[in-house]
């Protein structure tokens, strides 16, 4: 069977909104998971390209995604993750099918871990209202050794990557 890339993009856009929603379906509830104001950056840790995508629907999660790098000599845990404008995060990990909470993420030195669309991401919940598309937000990353690193961070609507993506797709047609 052939989709037409129009087909095909909101085929795509579906299944990662009902993706997001199974996030929360399947999410153990816990305490709000959120980095302290205590400790320095990690040497050689970086952040980068830290977004927030906001719900297609009101009062759903929304999805962090950014790549966190070691450029230490030492394994890295990441501990605990806070957006500011989110009342609560959680770190999630999908594998196969199943969407898995998790307590901490290693990077080992030299090494980058991305949190992205099917592998480990956020969830951002109960989002403060302020929150707009184009705007900025604040993500923190939490070390297990009580470091924290942090970094600005796009907002984004739902589905503005896949639209974008599809808009260079259809320009690239003609």
């Amino acid at each position: 069977m052939h989709l037409s890339r129009p087909t095909a993009v909101s085929l795509a856009m579906v299944l990662a909104l009902s993706t997001l929603g199974g996030c929360k379906e399947g999410a153990k509830p816990q305490a709000r998971t959120e980095a302290t104001a205590t400790g320095e950056a990690p040497a050689g840790v970086t952040i980068s390209a830290a977004r927030l995508v906001l719900p297609a629907v009101r009062n759903n999660p929304g999805a962090a995604y950014f790549t966190v790098t070691n450029n230490s000599s030492g394994t890295k845990a990441i501990s605990a993750i806070s957006i500011n404008g989110a009342a609560k995060t959680e770190m999630h990990q999908t594998v196969g099918i199943e969407m898995n909470s998790v307590d901490r993420v290693d990077i080992a030195p030299g090494t980058s871990i991305a949190f992205e669309p099917g592998k480990f991401h956020v969830m951002a919940f109960d989002l403060d209202s302020g929150l707009r598309p184009g705007g900025q937000t604040t993500l923190t990353v939490q070390f297990a050794d009580g470091g924290k690193a942090q970094s600005s961070m796009t907002v984004e609507a739902a589905g503005a990557a896949a639209d974008a993506g599809a808009m260079h797709d259809m320009g690239a047609m003609h």
